[in-house]
């Protein structure tokens, strides 16, 4: 395991510690778990991404939106700009 100095605005600091506190937990530990929460976010939402693309076909988003609102008629409240 390894050490990291982290510095943090005081506000936020002051409210890790009250929730820390409130879950019976070292602000340490807190940081650490909220931390590995969002790592592991992002490696799912990468690992999801990738794997979208990976299934995509090349040109099919421009197929789909040349025949979007074809045959539909502006409504009235529509404008260019």
């Amino acid at each position: 395991m390894s050490t990291f100095p982290l510095r943090l605005p005081d506000d936020l600091e002051k409210q890790a510690a009250a929730q820390a506190e409130a879950a019976g937990v070292s602000l340490n530990q807190y940081i650490t778990t909220a931390l590995a929460a969002r790592v592991g976010a992002q490696a799912e939402a990468e690992r999801y991404f990738a794997a979208r693309g990976a299934r995509a076909v090349r040109g099919r988003a421009k197929e789909i939106l040349a025949r979007s609102g074809v045959g539909i008629a502006p409504r009235e409240d529509d404008e260019r700009a």
